[in-house]
């Protein structure tokens, strides 16, 4: 069956908790911390304040990863903070379904998304141990703008 990309819905929350929680466990690529229940995810990345998309990815019913883009929070507390017409992405896929092609298809949707809301630039803030997302994004066509610390920050034009 091939990959199916599609909005993200409610009912795809367990899943993608499942998903993420595992490369948490994991540790080393995200910076998330602690675990995501459903609703969690649905606040987090289906449905959030400045949600612009989210997208999933399935081989048949199984979910293998999911993509989220939101516009960068104009009151952010934190460092670095953003322009307000900037995104921010996350990408999460199973870790058993790496180089399959999932993140790419992903984006695909994405990119199209970002374009038609859009966002000037997309940021990807990726910590510098997870060299394999270093490597997706460069490989999409985001470039290194910012290093951090403990992070790299990479960013798109999808205009």
């Amino acid at each position: 069956m091939p990959l199916l990309v599609r909005s993200a819905q409610p009912g795809d929350a367990g899943a993608m908790a499942a998903i993420l929680n595992e490369i948490i466990a994991i540790g080393g690529t995200t910076a998330h911390r602690d675990s995501f229940d459903e609703r969690g995810i649905v606040g987090t990345f289906i449905a959030p304040e400045f949600g612009i998309s989210c997208f999933v990815a399935l081989d048949g019913v199984q979910m293998l990863g999911f993509q989220a883009l939101e516009w960068c929070d104009p009151a952010w507390p934190g460092p670095d903070p953003l322009p307000a017409d900037w995104g921010v992405i996350a990408t999460y896929v199973d870790p058993q379904a790496h180089k399959k092609g999932i993140g790419r298809a992903l984006f695909a949707k994405t990119a199209v998304a970002a374009r038609e809301a859009g966002v000037r630039f997309v940021d990807a803030t990726i910590r510098k141990e997870n060299t394999g997302g270093q490597a997706y994004y460069q490989g999409i066509g985001f470039s290194d703008y910012r290093v951090g610390a403990e992070t790299i920050s990479k960013r798109f034009a999808p205009g």
